[in-house]
């Protein structure tokens, strides 16, 4: 493992919701950080589980975890850092790259098309913080990133958010509706020939005259923005598929998780990006005895049980036992699911982790995760 974070700079764990995804992203960059590369891990998802996993407070600028954190993950201080993507200050770092002059910077900004797209479009809020990710590699502050994205269908769209949007907003609709007018000057209904004027008008009625005047003047002054914007996509694809990018898409080892998981590994492919590793979390251990007598036997051979009759010890055997038929099913269930994972995909490493016997809510047991996670 520290063979494979040494030779990554970025990591990005995918997944269902709800499988330890967050708490796999966290040990990693802990066991790099560990190591001795300086490592951010950094989260799309509004959730708040990342910083429950480490015990800080999430802000869009990088900060390392408190003293008190390292020293519980046994890391120098200073060597993790954390931070939540903030999709607000990409777009606007992207606007400001971009757009020279102040003027049209504020009429975009002001737009209330722009908020729209920059806070509630599909796919928007993932290609931000694509763009975010870029910036921070860009600006190679850090050795390694690891990004936790949020559940599998939005990482979908976290992948293909930049060539969506990039073909919407250059679109031939799009592009018509942002032409400027003839004569020159801003857009205006009142100054479109009447064809085009009815058309838009009786639309109008529908949404409103003025969101068509909004719409249409954000897209005439996004124009300068939109070179720009075409090309960041483009590069931030591009970046995604060096390999010193690794996916790793943490399930749990259940029929459902190993279909979507499956389905995520061809989606990956199709996008050109091999999947590095399937984690698969909270997996059972077998249990050691599953026969009544066997295990009425071993706790007649526990000095503590002395004092029990056999009766007694009858009672407890038997329900222990029906309960570790139950768990071995249980276990060759699971062992099932993941042999149907690996012959799907023999080429993707394999990692299991185990169900441990507590909740991962400190510092300690986040460590004791990122034990198992070795190659």
């Amino acid at each position: 493992m520290s063979d494979f974070l040494a030779a990554r700079r970025i990591v990005v764990c995918v997944g269902p919701g709800g499988v330890g995804k967050t708490t796999t992203a966290a040990a990693l960059a802990a066991r790099a950080a560990r190591a001795g590369r300086r490592t951010l891990v950094t989260t799309i998802d509004p959730a708040p589980r990342l910083a429950d996993a480490l015990g800080v407070s999430l802000t869009a600028t990088p900060t390392p975890v408190p003293v008190a954190v390292a020293a519980a993950l046994d890391l120098a201080p200073g060597m993790l850092h954390v931070a939540r993507l903030d999709t607000e200050q990409a777009f606007a770092a992207l606007v400001d790259e971009q757009v020279a002059d102040a003027e049209m910077r504020r009429r975009i900004f002001d737009n209330p098309i722009y908020r729209q797209i920059t806070t509630t479009l599909t796919g928007s809020q993932e290609y931000a913080a694509t763009l975010a990710l870029y910036d921070i590699v860009r600006k190679n502050e850090f050795d390694l990133v690891v990004l936790d994205t949020p559940p599998t269908a939005n990482a979908l769209d976290f992948l293909e958010a930049p060539k969506r949007l990039a073909e919407a907003i250059s679109s031939p609709a799009i592009q018509w509706f942002a032409r400027p007018p003839e004569g020159g000057g801003r857009f205006s209904l009142r100054s479109l020939r009447s064809g085009s004027a009815l058309v838009l008008k009786r639309l109008g009625k529908f949404v409103g005259s003025q969101f068509l005047e909004d719409i249409a003047a954000f897209l005439t002054d996004f124009q300068t923005v939109l070179g720009g914007f075409l090309e960041r996509a483009q590069s931030v694809s591009d970046r995604l598929r060096r390999p010193d990018v690794a996916f790793l898409l943490v399930l749990a080892p259940e029929a459902p998780a190993v279909d979507e998981a499956l389905y995520f590994e061809r989606r990956l492919r199709e996008a050109g990006i091999v999947l590095t590793a399937f984690v698969v979390n909270r997996v059972h251990a077998r249990p050691g005895l599953s026969d009544a007598d066997e295990l009425a036997a071993h706790l007649r051979a526990r000095g503590e049980l002395d004092d029990l009759s056999d009766a007694d010890i009858e009672s407890v055997a038997v329900p222990l036992a029906r309960t570790a038929v139950d768990l071995l099913q249980l276990c060759d269930g699971e062992d099932r699911e993941v042999e149907r994972l690996r012959g799907a995909s023999p080429t993707t490493t394999l990692l299991r982790v185990p169900l441990l016997d507590e909740d991962v809510a400190t510092l300690a047991t986040l460590g004791r995760v990122g034990a198992f996670l070795t190659l």
